[in-house]
């Protein structure tokens, strides 16, 4: 199991400091780094090729769709749009040399509109990871899908919803994100929720239960790591901590106390979720 950071724990976007968020990245101990993918146009790709050089981190690119490009909206203008952002986040990931682009890609993050999902929009969302599918396996490049907390968004929440739109939109380059922060609120066994996506998990992000420091909250790493073993990912593990140093993440994602630092998750974060880890392969072996 290899251990990442989200480029959000340091910098709003990482055209504000790419080189410099990669290099920190690294210095904190870590394998790979998720890069959050604003506006896909002003993307500074050279910089971050050249810093991936520099630090050899592995990249995965993370994607939140906004409301003006929703691949489930009843404007077919915003659908496309959106699915023309995918396509450019493929695009950029084949150049940087990212082999995952993960997150929001089934619909636009933080977008409600009074109801539940709607049949129609559960397939516009299949059709748009259809057609992303294609130019993802001609770029081998893996899509992974997200479901989120009801506080983040309505259309995709469980680990059940994540799995059916998977397996509907029946592409090897389709898989499943899970989320152990979404997952403490939306699930009622992370562990057996984890075990019903088998292998259809293609990414995880390991998230304490308040986005704190992972291994000092209620998330049951013990469980989370053994349900990991038995659906055979031994992957990346990316932690998503949103310090309240970064007044604009800090909002977005409703942070108005100190948690912890962006480098303890990393440091002590990591220390802690290994020990839980070896202690978790002895006891299997």
């Amino acid at each position: 199991m290899k251990f990442g950071a989200h480029s959000q724990m340091f910098a709003h976007e990482i055209a504000e400091d790419p080189r410099g968020v990669l290099r920190t990245v690294r210095e904190l101990g870590m394998d790979a780094i998720e890069i959050n993918v604003g506006d896909p146009a002003t993307f500074p790709v050279g910089e971050v090729v050249a810093g991936v050089a520099e630090t050899e981190l592995d990249v995965v690119l993370g994607v939140a769709l906004p409301a003006h490009r929703n691949t489930v909206s009843s404007d077919a203008t915003e659908r496309a749009d959106g699915l023309a952002h995918l396509q450019r986040c493929i695009d950029i990931a084949h150049e940087i040399g990212a082999r995952k682009i993960c997150g929001g890609l089934h619909s636009a993050n933080g977008v409600f509109v009074g109801r539940p999902r709607t049949v129609q929009e559960w397939q516009w969302s299949i059709d748009a990871l259809r057609h992303a599918a294609v130019s993802a396996e001609a770029a081998d490049v893996l899509l992974t899908v997200e479901p989120v907390s009801r506080y983040s968004g309505y259309f995709l929440n469980t680990a059940a919803d994540a799995l059916a739109l998977v397996e509907e939109v029946n592409s090897t380059h389709v898989l499943v994100q899970l989320d152990t922060w979404h997952m403490n609120i939306e699930e009622s066994d992370t562990p057996s929720a984890i075990r019903s996506v088998g292998s259809k998990l293609g990414h995880f992000h390991g998230v304490e239960s308040n986005r704190g420091i992972p291994g000092t909250g209620q998330v049951p790493w013990k469980g989370v790591f053994d349900a990991l073993a038995d659906v055979g990912y031994d992957d990346l593990i990316v932690y998503e901590h949103f310090p309240v140093g970064l007044p604009q993440m800090a909002v977005r994602t409703h942070t108005w106390r100190n948690i912890a630092s962006s480098e303890d998750v990393c440091i002590d974060g990591t220390r802690r979720l290994t020990t839980i880890l070896e202690a978790s392969k002895a006891a299997s072996a």
